[in-house]
Parts: C-alpha cells; sequence; structure tokens
C-alpha cells in the first residue's frame, strides 16, 4: 500500500473512530443528562477545589468564550457553581456542587465500564501495542498540526 492508499485508509479509520467515539460518549451521558463535552468538563473541574475559567479553557484546549458557554449550561443545571476570586475579582473560579461530583463519578465510572469492556474484546498481547500505536498517531497529528497550523488549536 502506497503512502496514498494509507492516508486514505488512516482517515476512513480515524473519522470510524471519532464517530464510535462520541457513540460512547453519547451512551455514557445519556442517563446523566448531560452532552459528553460536559462530562468531560466535570472530570477536567478538580473534585475538592476550584478551578479558574481561564485555566480550565485551557486545560480543555478550548475558546474562553466557548468554555463561559459551556460552563452556563452546567450552572443552570446546578453542577457547577461559579464566583469571582476574593482577591482579583477579574478571576472567574468554578467549583463542583454536589450534584456535579455525584455527576461526574458517574460518568468517570461509566467510561471506564465501557472502555473496560472494550479492552476485553482485544487479545490482551495486543493491547499494549493498540495503546502504543495510538500515542505514537497522537504525537504524530500533534507535530503536524504545530508545522501547519495556528498553536491555539492545540
Amino acid at each position: 500500500m502506497n503512502i496514498l492508499q494509507s492516508a486514505d485508509e488512516l482517515q476512513r479509520l480515524t473519522y470510524d473512530l471519532a464517530h464510535y467515539y462520541n457513540l460512547c460518549d453519547r451512551y455514557t451521558t445519556q442517563k446523566l443528562g448531560i452532552t459528553g463535552a460536559q462530562g468531560y468538563i466535570l472530570l477536567a473541574i478538580p473534585e475538592n477545589s476550584q478551578i479558574s475559567m481561564n485555566d480550565l479553557s485551557i486545560k480543555m484546549r478550548l475558546a474562553n468564550s466557548t468554555m463561559t458557554r459551556m460552563v452556563d449550561q452546567l450552572v443552570q443545571k446546578g453542577m457547577v457553581t461559579r464566583e469571582s476570586d476574593h482577591h482579583d475579582r477579574r478571576i472567574v473560579l468554578v467549583q463542583l456542587t454536589d450534584q456535579g461530583t455525584n455527576v461526574r463519578k458517574k460518568f468517570k465510572e461509566a467510561l471506564q465500564s465501557l472502555f473496560s469492556q472494550v479492552l476485553g474484546e482485544i487479545l490482551e498481547t495486543e493491547r499494549m501495542d493498540i495503546l502504543k500505536s495510538l500515542s505514537v498517531f497522537n504525537d504524530a497529528i500533534i507535530k503536524t498540526l504545530k508545522s501547519c497550523c495556528e498553536e491555539d488549536m492545540l
């Protein structure tokens, strides 16, 4: 297979992987009343402390405006609180509520359960190869994007 054929196959497999991953997100979140993106925000917020909106945006690799909109939705659902820092009113801090902590825990457990089942479908001797290949693939994507795109995307 030449490099163009390999690129086509890689694109197809990556598209399929993204599609099935989105289905996994929907499966693990449908009973929790959140979207996959909201679940990952809950996972990114420290369980027993606050995080600034700016740090959360950086951690999630999303624009501040996008993060604000998504956090607004979680505030409306009663899963996070948002308040200004007492020392610097320009800094907005986000923290999980008890409900948010509970949903975060359930989402994490659902993901672990689902991906444990996925790994159970793969021969034990092949699991480390797959994890290593995915890591190499991610690194190659990041390196390629850094060479051709704006740093903000990463």
